[in-house]
C-alpha cells in the first residue's frame, strides 16, 4: 500500500527507502523509550521505581501511538482498481 503510487522503474529503490526508513524509525524510537525509562529508573533498584519508569514511558508512548493514529489519516489514499 506504501509503495503503490510509485513508478515499477523507482519500485527498488523505494521500497529500500522504506525498509531503512522504518529500521531506523523502530531503532530511534526504542532508543528514546529506553533513554526516558533508565532516566526515571535513575540508581533506584526497588520495584516502585521499576513501575515509575514504566509509567513515565507509557505516558511518552501514549501521545505519540495517538499522534500517528491521526497523521495516518493524512496520508494520500490507493487509487481503487476499477
Amino acid at each position: 500500500v506504501a509503495l503503490a503510487g510509485t513508478d515499477p522503474q523507482y519500485a527498488g529503490a523505494a521500497s529500500g527507502v522504506l525498509s531503512t526508513a522504518s529500521q531506523i524509525g523502530g531503532a530511534v524510537g526504542v532508543a528514546g523509550v529506553g533513554v526516558v525509562f533508565y532516566h526515571v529508573l535513575g540508581d533506584a533498584g526497588h520495584v516502585s521505581a521499576y513501575a515509575d519508569a514504566f509509567t513515565a514511558s507509557l505516558d511518552l508512548l501514549g501521545p505519540l501511538a495517538l499522534a500517528v493514529a491521526v497523521l495516518v489519516q493524512f496520508f494520500p489514499k490507493p487509487e481503487s482498481a476499477s
